[in-house]
């Protein structure tokens, strides 16, 4: 079968992952849901129709904030798919590369909202293309433009299987959204852990695909029958 064609991952395989991964690591998650939890109510109170100007503008500080929220998220969950524990005591460890990380993330978006004023579709593909450059930037220290141009190497072939996965993950939160808010301190980690587990499954099949194949010895010649 071609490498390239050939499945690198289970959506079911991924969920089940970061539920096991998230129960084991509970506490932490749990922190790091709470904060993002009260910034998201505190944005909403500050974008009301009639909050004033001043107002409306520390809500932008805050939506940065909350980007400080998900770098948590994805640093914590790629250290729970290795196997790593899960720290959230240093703040500093937890957020660092957050400005390289926050800039990948306004790029992806634009892009994607480009992508979306072009009649929805390239949106979602571009969204499919760039979603792990926040990874590659935590994993592997890429600045933005790196990170695109790897997280569109890595989904080459799997878009499909992208999107399914995507849209199990958009039913997962909505369920978690539904029971008050509160099941999202539960679906988020989970599904965050779960983009990791697809995110390490990109990457193996990645390093597969441009192994060289194995070299065989040279096959000496047979002598020549003595006449």
């Amino acid at each position: 079968m071609n490498q390239e064609r050939a499945l690198p991952f289970s959506s079911g395989d991924a969920l089940r992952f970061g539920w096991a991964k998230m129960k084991a690591n509970l506490k932490p998650f749990l922190i790091i849901g709470a904060v993002g939890a009260f910034l998201a109510l505190l944005n909403g109170a500050l974008t009301r129709p009639e909050s004033p100007a001043i107002a409306r503008l520390l809500s932008i500080v805050v939506q940065i904030l909350q980007t400080g929220v998900m770098l948590a998220y994805v640093r914590s969950a790629l250290r729970a798919c290795d196997g790593k524990p899960v720290e959230v005591s240093r703040a500093p460890d937890l957020l660092a590369d957050f400005f390289t990380y926050l800039l990948a993330s306004i790029l992806v978006g634009l892009i994607v909202a480009a992508g979306f004023v072009l009649l929805i579709v390239p949106g979602i593909i571009w969204g499919l293309k760039f979603g792990f450059a926040g990874f590659l930037v935590v994993d592997r220290k890429l600045d933005p433009i790196e990170a695109l141009r790897e997280s569109n190497r890595l989904t080459m072939g799997a878009k499909w299987q992208l999107l399914a996965f995507a849209l199990l993950v958009f039913g997962i939160n909505l369920v978690g959204a539904i029971a008050l808010g509160i099941g999202l301190l539960v679906t988020i980690p989970t599904t965050v852990i779960g983009a990791a587990y697809v995110f390490r499954q990109l990457q193996a099949r990645a390093t597969a695909r441009v192994e060289p194949a194995p070299q065989r010895p040279p096959v000496p010649a047979t002598p020549a029958p003595a006449h």
